[in-house]
């Protein structure tokens, strides 16, 4: 989730702890929400998009609750609720089922907590139909070719649901239909669309960045543009590039700060470099700016150029690295070379030079 968040120029998230465990415990929660969680109704209007990943409601006060359901009813806004019923635990998915919330989302809880399935597995599909929001439809050979068994808690979509992916189970004899456990799905609620996931963030599905689904971050984007009234991109592929782009250029752009420190520390001047990396950090925050005013061709083309030109600075911040260390590696080079022509210059006294060894006379025998 903080790869989302980090990286999407188009969301700008506040991220609240709701569930404990060993990075927060009940107390750091509490703290935490009534710190950060919109302490009135009209400022949580200011939140467009809901994340409820696998929270504990009791966090959450009755207020907070209902000022969350109304507010998914005011406008173009959108939700998500994760892992089906937030938790295969009682402790968590029966206050999910008794809150006014869980009324908000396409999940049919009770059905799932009377379910006799014991969870879903097998083959991820991606649904094709044209009907479709291109949320996945686009990823759809790479997921599915990655994905050949997954699972999880079952779902049980509510009437007027719209699949977008789901697990191919044969034992599965619910809704959306036999064999297919819906895995992520929506509905409409009031002008609001709101979705739940089947699995958790932090599964393979979701990890974002690593060999498991890259496309993690444009599906989520997706859901959030769709959710709230935005149009999706015509080429999501095209769009995954910049945004790859965009993570990539923040990896590198740290690694070569930290380069200039290094260089700094052995004399030499990183101020022009740092001059250069500001007019490139410029270029790519015309690119964010392009990307936010949808015209998403000129974005890629200048978050291109910022990239070319943070190259250029990388080859430059070598240099300077190489001619910072120069005379660290002359200091060694002369230390080496003078120890070496000691060594070489005792041996060959100690070894060599026999005027240092008294001469050995020769005895002879003596015959009787």
């Amino acid at each position: 989730m903080v790869s989302w968040f980090t990286t999407e120029p188009s969301i700008d998230a506040l991220v609240i702890p709701c569930r404990g465990d060993v990075w927060a415990g009940g107390g750091d929660i509490r703290r935490y929400m009534r710190i950060y969680f919109p302490r009135g109704y009209e400022a949580l209007l200011e939140y467009e998009f809901t994340i409820l990943a696998q929270v504990d409601l009791s966090f959450f006060t009755d207020q907070q609750q209902r000022w969350m359901y109304h507010a998914l009813g005011e406008g173009e806004r959108g939700g998500v609720n994760t892992r089906s019923v937030m938790s295969a635990l009682s402790a968590y998915n029966e206050l999910w089922r008794d809150s006014i919330l869980s009324d908000a989302f396409p999940n049919d809880v009770e059905a799932v907590l009377t379910s006799p399935s014991d969870g879903a597995s097998g083959r991820l599909i991606i649904a094709d139909d044209e009907g479709l929001p291109d949320i996945m439809r686009s990823f759809k050979p790479m997921i599915e070719s990655v994905f050949t068994s997954y699972g999880g808690m079952v779902t049980v979509p509510k009437p007027g649901s719209v699949v977008l992916s789901y697990i191919n189970d044969r034992r599965w004899t619910g809704p959306p239909a036999p064999g297919k456990v819906a895995h992520v799905f929506y509905w409409e609620w009031n002008r609001s669309k709101t979705f739940t996931f089947e699995d958790m963030v932090t599964w393979d599905f979701w990890k974002g960045r690593t060999r498991w689904n890259p496309y993690s971050l444009d599906i989520i984007s997706g859901i959030v543009w769709f959710s709230t009234g935005r149009d999706l991109p015509t080429d999501p592929l095209r769009l995954h590039e910049f945004r790859t782009g965009l993570y990539n250029f923040r990896i590198r752009e740290s690694i070569l700060i930290s380069l200039l420190d290094f260089a700094e520390r052995f004399g030499a001047n990183p101020l022009p470099l740092n001059a250069d990396l500001d007019r490139v950090n410029s270029m790519m925050r015309e690119g964010k700016e392009l990307y936010l005013d949808w015209d998403f061709d000129a974005a890629i083309e200048r978050a291109a150029q910022a990239a070319d030109a943070l190259k250029e600075l990388e080859s430059e911040a070598l240099e300077l690295k190489d001619r910072a260390l120069l005379w660290i590696y002359l200091l060694e080079w002369f230390a080496i070379a003078g120890i070496s022509l000691l060594a070489g210059t005792l041996l060959w006294s100690i070894m060599v030079r026999r005027r240092l060894y008294r001469e050995v006379g020769t005895t002879r025998g003596v015959v009787r």
